[in-house]
């Protein structure tokens, strides 16, 4: 049951990754593009997306057990990438905000931006735990190493 769960949530989460990115994606361009403001001013925010496919990568070619396999982590990601698409979609199509009918603009940015910070912060802390998982992996390898040696002794 255990594997079956977790395969469930590792699927979610490369899933909801693309989904998360490509939502903010979207809501960035619509915006410079309203605003005459050119991508390089936001390609800030994408910097911690590009991080953690990198480690994504890293993760499926090295075939970190360590973070593949561990529960927590993968619902966790599952819920910030699902939070981000929450909080794109409702910038989106959330037609109650006062201030979409009033400036008259296809998307929230005033709310989207308050949430950018957000957003970023828990980018970075599953950058975080990602390292910090696959660092785990190789410490708990010399653990053993070192208790084979002692046992030579």
């Amino acid at each position: 049951m255990k594997k079956i769960i977790n395969f469930i949530l590792l699927s979610f989460r490369y899933i909801l990754f693309l989904g998360s990115f490509a939502i903010t994606f979207f809501i960035f361009v619509t915006t410079n593009k309203q605003s005459n403001n050119n991508i390089n001013s936001s390609i800030v925010i994408f910097i911690p997306y590009m991080v953690l496919l990198i480690l994504f990568f890293i993760n499926i070619i090295g075939r970190q057990k360590k973070v593949n396999s561990n529960i927590f982590y993968n619902l966790t990601c599952c819920l910030v990438f699902f939070t981000n698409m929450i909080v794109g979609y409702r910038a989106i199509y959330d037609k109650n905000m006062i201030l979409n009918k009033i400036m008259g603009y296809d998307i929230n940015m005033i709310y989207f931006n308050n949430y950018v910070i957000f957003m970023k912060l828990l980018m970075y802390g599953l950058c975080i735990g990602n390292i910090c998982f696959m660092a785990t992996k190789r410490e708990q390898k010399e653990i053993i190493s070192n208790k084979k040696e002692i046992e030579v002794l």
